[in-house]
């Protein structure tokens, strides 16, 4: 993959392909020991591991694997540290995967990962591909999924008639743990590649007459592995319409799965109906019976119950409570809070503001670093004036604070630091620039002046 940055740290639903990865595997089998092999990049891999909850439970060993030697070297690291040979000790069984399959499922986890068959060192999990090019073929002695593995054949390695094969290994394997030690150290770089294969193991496996356990998946999209960035975009792809189908059967109405994006974080209650172009992000909460509108953006967001919100952006850690209308194209930015009932009118941009219940603020205002109450009016064209290049209190930008029950008429603005009391009425067209007691009536513009027929002589002769 082209990138500075490790492949399985490029991100698949908004979260790495191992956290992906991991996170599934740990809904599977929670109690598992996870040995992570890291090489290039490892300081961002392993502080992306950390995150998940085998991380934070401590069960993660990252393993250095210092030469990219292959699979079959990257597997050997493994096997030949503490970690492994606390394994083989145990006599434990050993899930093998790449860190680049972050479709794999609950259900392949626990399938692959019963225990082996007597006599048996090694089960394979393979899939059927109509266009297997780039795939290890599975060679069987004679014919179906229950015929005896003989081999598994790289592509670079491959003849004509292996190539013709359907039938392709996955690189995903449980393993006997004394049997995968011994073998890796037996392994040879007699190949295209000039590389230690892990398929080769199956070999080492046919040879010491050990028996091999097939498990055919039928499903091949869980086993994808992801390459290049065209890869990473068809995964994307898949694993979101896997999200969306899962929020739609538990009763979620999404209008368009082709054109909405729910990150595998994001919560909604049912009864809520998503219309295309909404993107839900992060750890973002959305109440029963919710509008989300086109092309809504929310990312870190608690949208309560029954609102409607319309076409806008909402910015992280924001807050919208129950029953509350949030306008077309309004954007809420960070640190946003919106009370239950209240209204935000089309075009209108909050910033750290808190707006209280039953407030309705019109269109095309501005309010930034302010506190209003509740049951405030806050007509059209409003803006609180925050920043005038003073520092107070040691801050550059200034609080603005309109107590319960004020009317503020439209085109007004405040120059803050400012209080408005509770009860206030403040006229159209006001600049205020003072604090407004409570109950009173603030009017904060020139007087207007009238000169008849004066307009034509500023339009001077011949108009």
């Amino acid at each position: 993959m082209k990138s500075s940055d490790p492949k399985v740290i490029q991100p698949i639903c908004g979260r790495p392909l191992i956290h992906q990865l991991l996170e599934t595997l740990h809904r599977a089998i929670p109690d598992a020991d996870v040995a992570v092999i890291v090489g290039h990049g490892r300081e961002k891999v392993e502080a992306v591991c950390k995150e998940t909850d085998f991380g934070k439970k401590g069960r993660l060993t990252f393993i250095l694997q210092d030469q990219q030697l292959g699979t079959g070297h990257a597997a050997r690291c493994a096997m030949d540290a503490q970690w492994g040979e606390a394994q083989v000790k145990k006599k434990a069984n050993i899930l093998v995967m790449a860190g680049d399959s972050p479709l794999l499922t609950e259900e392949l986890f626990k399938e692959s990962s019963l225990p082996l068959s007597k006599g048996a060192a090694l089960r394979l999990v393979s899939t059927i591909l109509d266009h297997p090019t780039g795939y290890g073929r599975i060679v069987r002695k004679g014919k179906g999924a229950k015929a005896a593995i003989q081999k598994i054949v790289e592509e670079k390695d491959a003849g004509p008639k292996e190539k013709a094969i359907r039938e392709v290994g996955m690189s995903f394997y449980l393993f006997e743990a004394a049997f995968l030690q011994k073998s890796l150290r037996g392994l040879k770089t007699a190949n295209a590649q000039k590389e230690y294969y892990l398929t080769d193991v199956v070999t080492a496996a046919v040879k010491a007459k050990k028996k091999i356990d097939s498990l055919v998946w039928s499903n091949a999209d869980d086993l994808l592995g992801i390459n290049d960035f065209w890869e990473l975009a068809a995964a994307d792809r898949i694993l979101m319409q896997r999200i969306l189908k899962t929020h739609a059967k538990n009763g979620v109405r999404i209008i368009d799965p082709t054109r909405t994006r729910i990150e595998p974080t994001v919560q909604v209650s049912d009864g809520t109906v998503i219309h295309p172009g909404a993107s839900l992000e992060g750890k973002t909460t959305i109440g029963r019976g919710t509008v989300i509108g086109a092309g809504v953006i929310l990312k870190n967001v608690q949208v309560g119950e029954g609102c409607d919100v319309r076409t806008g952006t909402v910015g992280q850690d924001s807050v919208i409570e129950n029953q509350v209308v949030l306008g077309p194209y309004a954007n809420l930015r960070p640190g946003s809070h919106v009370g239950e009932s209240a209204k935000i009118g089309n075009f209108v941009e909050l910033k750290q503001t808190r707006i209280g219940k039953k407030t309705s603020v019109a269109h095309l205002s501005y309010l930034g670093d302010a506190e209003v109450g509740d049951r405030v009016n806050i007509g059209c064209g409003f803006v609180t004036c925050n920043f005038d290049g003073r520092v107070i209190d040691g801050s550059r930008k200034h609080k603005t604070v309109i107590g319960d029950d004020v009317f503020m008429g439209s085109d007004c603005q405040t120059i803050a630091p400012i209080k408005i009391g509770a009860g206030a009425y403040v006229a159209s067209g006001s600049t205020l620039s003072e604090d407004v007691e409570s109950e009173a009536l603030a009017i904060a513009r020139s007087r207007q002046v009238n000169k008849p027929g004066y307009a034509k002589k500023l339009k001077g002769p011949g108009n």
